[in-house]
């Protein structure tokens, strides 16, 4: 595993359980940005490419994205159907196993801030498994109600398209909660 791997799944990790600590605060008040702090499990993943739906990673979604009150994200997006590798290393799939293994995920992290008068979020990618994202500045327009964020992305991974991504507010662990 990189060394930017191992950063972006540690702070995953300690985001994670920072941010749902104090998410059911931030989500009462009237703030845009307040209202996005907290971690986030994925509904679904679409993108319209001139009519045409294309769901990119597939419609069993595994991911994850966590916002921190201080302005830092991290977005980890996985296809729960990707085949295991034949060997037990992450370098030693055959070219096939890494085609399918990146078509099938993507993880990216950084800062974002909040404009609030036009409901849009500024993420700097600092890095990213899909190396044209690393350094990129990137917009969505979020819309939150309550646990449900609906997130429209117009420059998907994917090419051309409008990406709409659905997200429910993730609930604490019995751990996270025996921790407050």
């Amino acid at each position: 595993m990189t060394t930017i791997a191992r950063a972006a799944f540690a702070a995953l990790g300690a985001l994670t359980l920072f941010a749902s600590a104090t998410a059911a605060g931030n989500q009462k008040s009237g703030s845009l940005k307040q209202g996005l702090v907290g971690t986030w499990t994925m509904v679904s993943d679409t993108v319209d490419q001139n009519g045409t739906k294309v769901a990119p990673f597939r419609k069993t979604p595994l991911r994850s994205m966590t916002l921190t009150s201080d302005g830092h994200f991290s977005i980890v997006l996985t296809d729960p159907d990707v085949p295991k590798f034949a060997t037990a290393s992450r370098t030693g799939g055959t070219a096939e196993e890494n085609k399918t293994a990146m078509v099938g995920s993507i993880g990216y992290f950084g800062t974002y801030t909040v404009s609030e008068p036009d409901k849009t979020v500024y993420l700097r990618v600092v890095a990213s498994t899909f190396p044209n994202w690393r350094g990129s500045d990137q917009k969505r327009v979020a819309t939150l109600s309550g646990d449900d964020l609906t997130w429209t992305n117009p420059t998907p991974s994917i090419g051309a398209g409008n990406a709409t991504l659905v997200w429910k507010r993730a609930k604490p662990t019995s751990r996270q909660t025996a921790q407050k």
